[in-house]
């Protein structure tokens, strides 16, 4: 069975690939792979170095193709090697690979919430921010190890979409589940400030 690993990037947490688009920072997941030898296991540390430092070489990128094309790796690792390699693509701002690897591994197993949270996060930040909640909410109706990160994401997409009574939603949401993350709070405060209400 795949473990299922949260790293974070650009403002530190586990399970992020922050990418910065004027005030958005959104979060992606990495996932571990338990099979496939060295390769599948480099490919998931490219990716959450890469979620953490929005950095990715051509050789974290060498690691993915080997695990995903000679590595025997079962159903569920290759589709975690998909997640990875297109959080590594995405990291080198190559976003048709990494919309391409998601695809693959929604392929291989559509019920996996990690891939949807990083697709929401391509749509994100190519401000199609309908396409991006939906795929939020998909992720969050899935097996996902921490909800409070697809809350997050979606509540800057409803933001950005001007759905500010569902963005203030979904901000409280991710503070409830992870009252030590900042970053929700901020995003909220800021929100509340905009439009002058008092924080509650």
């Amino acid at each position: 069975m795949v473990a299922q690993m949260i790293s974070l990037r650009l403002v530190s947490l586990i399970l992020s690939i922050a990418f910065i688009t004027s005030s958005v920072n959104v979060s992606a997941q990495s996932m571990s792979v338990i099979g496939g030898g060295s390769f599948a296991r480099n490919c998931y540390t490219a990716a959450t170095v890469a979620i953490q430092l929005n950095n990715a070489s051509k050789q974290d990128l060498e690691e993915c193709n080997q695990a995903i094309f000679l590595a025997k790796l079962s159903r569920k690792d290759l589709l975690a090697t998909h997640v990875n390699r297109g959080i590594v693509y995405a990291a080198m701002e190559e976003y048709q690979q990494a919309l391409k690897d998601y695809k693959s591994a929604i392929e291989l197993g559509p019920g996996s919430g990690e891939v949807y949270v990083n697709l929401g996060n391509l749509y994100l930040l190519s401000e199609k921010y309908e396409v991006a909640i939906r795929q939020y909410t998909i992720a969050l109706e899935l097996t996902l190890p921490k909800d409070h990160i697809a809350y997050f994401n979606r509540g800057m997409a409803y933001e950005n979409n001007n759905e500010l009574n569902n963005a203030k939603v979904d901000y409280r949401r991710a503070i409830e589940l992870s009252p030590q993350w900042a970053l929700p709070q901020l995003r909220l405060e800021r929100l509340l400030r905009k439009f002058g209400e008092e924080k509650t």
